[in-house]
């Protein structure tokens, strides 16, 4: 499946043809039993849980099945083919762990995030990822009779914004800005960037600094260095959620006057 780049940086599929290496290598190297695409990808998927999605590639897979990379090109494609596949299979791994839909889009997206943040901690390097690069950010690549899990996550959660009763432009906001959110936090945990991991450095470096010079630094330094990265999600998802129901807020009246319209526009004239 080829993929085009759209405005936002992210990549939607189109229906073109899958790249594929061609006629299978007569000679694989091994000499042991035949290898299958499933076994390519579960070795893929074993090394970029064991390790980081960043260890993942041609060559290091033929290392890993001790095959000739050309075998691993045949079953996958290129190391593109190689990496959104890894991706698709982290997202099935996300929309699995996602709990059921309470109808409260609130708790919903709470839910979301919650369990989104639990599924990027199983997948080394992957938060990194996303929040460096545009490719399979959002879509992936696959096969006929595979699924594009990247959609299916993408349309779950459009869904809970369109029944909330969001407007088609403040949940496209409210998706793009949760999403950074989740990442942003992934990748701080990931790499132990909490303010509270660095306590005593921030602390001893400020502490060379006359406090009257440095007012500012100086009020928030105490509570900044107390910030862990359950603390900060818990306050990040309460701001955006309560950012989003002041959203919904200001639609009342347009919905009630559309109301209004709709039950007029009923009515029997009179005669």
């Amino acid at each position: 499946m080829k993929t085009t780049k759209q405005n936002a940086g992210e990549v939607t599929p189109t229906k073109t043809k899958v790249s594929r290496a061609g006629r299978r290598p007569k000679g694989d190297g091994s000499g042991g039993p035949e290898l299958s695409r499933d076994a390519v990808i579960q070795c893929a998927v074993t090394l970029a849980q064991s390790e980081s999605i960043e260890e993942v590639s041609i060559a290091r897979l033929a290392r890993e099945l001790g095959v000739a990379t050309g075998l691993i090109h045949y079953y996958i494609g290129n190391r593109s083919d190689l990496l959104s596949t890894v991706i698709n299979t982290a997202i099935k791994d996300r929309l699995a762990s996602l709990p059921p839909l309470a109808g409260d889009w609130r708790v919903d997206l709470l839910g979301v995030a919650r369990s989104s943040l639990e599924s990027y901690a199983r997948w080394p390097g992957l938060a990194n990822y996303i929040a460096t690069q545009n490719r399979f950010r959002l879509f992936q690549r696959v096969r006929p009779g595979e699924t594009d899990y990247g959609l299916a996550y993408f349309d779950h959660v459009g869904r809970i914004f369109q029944q909330g009763g969001f407007t088609q432009s403040q949940a496209a906001l409210a998706y793009h800005l949760l999403m950074l959110f989740v990442t942003s936090m992934a990748a701080e945990s990931a790499q132990h960037q909490a303010p509270a991991e660095h306590k005593d450095f921030i602390l001893g470096y400020l502490s060379g600094f006359d406090r009257d010079s440095i007012p500012g630094a100086s009020y928030i330094a105490g509570s900044f260095t107390e910030l862990d990265s359950a603390t900060t999600f818990d306050g990040g998802m309460q701001l955006l959620l309560t950012g989003f129901q002041e959203w919904l807020a200001s639609n009342a009246p347009q919905r009630a006057q559309r109301r209004t319209t709709k039950s007029r526009s009923a009515t029997p004239q009179d005669a």
